[in-house]
């Protein structure tokens, strides 16, 4: 019977992934995750000035950040051309510091913790992303996407 992996194997070192200080603007992590597109990441970690991990930026609270009006309606009901959507993004916003927009990771799992456990806190919280500690350090984070893989992975081959 196959063996499901441990969650050593599936965390992805701080170092390997894209982060940011605090004090980074939003218009910065924009261009941090445009670049990142192409490694399937889509959050930016943030550290504090002693790189200690604070939370995580996502696309979706990048674009609340920007706030254009994507469902505003012109007087006719015909919704307003793309070009006049991207112009309504207030500029001052992107200047912002994105510890204004981040949020804090209120869950941390450890380097011990089972993956279905992992799996469970991130299906009740509705997370996609959880920092990993080892003896109180963290030392990487874990994606839903590498969970589910191997949950899935394991049930798929055990049926064999």
């Amino acid at each position: 019977m196959p063996e499901v992996k441990k969650l050593r194997e599936l965390i992805i070192p701080l170092t390997d992934y894209p982060h940011m200080p605090h004090w980074a603007t939003l218009e910065e992590a924009m261009v941090l995750l445009n670049f990142a597109y192409e490694t399937g990441h889509d959050t930016v970690l943030v550290f504090d000035e002693f790189y200690k991990l604070m939370g995580v930026l996502n696309q979706r609270e990048i674009l609340r950040g920007v706030q254009p009006k994507f469902v505003e309606i012109s007087l006719e009901g015909v919704p307003v051309e793309r070009e006049d959507l991207m112009t309504t993004a207030n500029p001052g916003q992107l200047k912002k510091p994105i510890r204004d927009f981040m949020f804090p990771f209120d869950i941390i799992v450890d380097i011990e913790d089972h993956i279905l456990k992992v799996a469970d806190l991130m299906l009740q919280h509705n997370i996609s992303l959880l920092p990993v500690t080892e003896s109180g350090k963290v030392i990487g984070v874990v994606r839903m996407h590498d969970i589910f893989h191997e949950i899935t992975g394991f049930i798929i081959k055990s049926k064999k």
